[in-house]
């Protein structure tokens, strides 16, 4: 029998996190380790879990605007050079 309940932010795997970010799984836990996204909450022993909400939030706080992304880059870049 259903319910009809929807959730309205639902709970992702690492696998569909890291979808939802438009990266690999790799990338995914690198990013996680770096602060870059969110810690995940575990509701069963190793089996993480991310609210979508957080996700789109990270993503939202760590993308730039292209100038932006290339000053960066440039700077990335010159720092290396010295």
């Amino acid at each position: 029998m259903s319910s009809g309940y929807v959730p309205t932010d639902p709970v992702l795997t690492a696998d569909q996190a890291a979808a939802e970010a438009g990266c690999s799984l790799p990338t995914w836990w690198r990013g996680v380790s770096s602060g870059r996204f969110p810690n995940p909450f575990y509701p069963a022993p190793r089996a993480p879990r991310w609210r979508r909400s957080e996700v789109l939030a990270a993503l939202e706080a760590t993308r730039l605007s292209p100038a932006d992304a290339m000053m960066a880059r440039r700077a990335a870049k010159l720092a290396k050079a010295s």
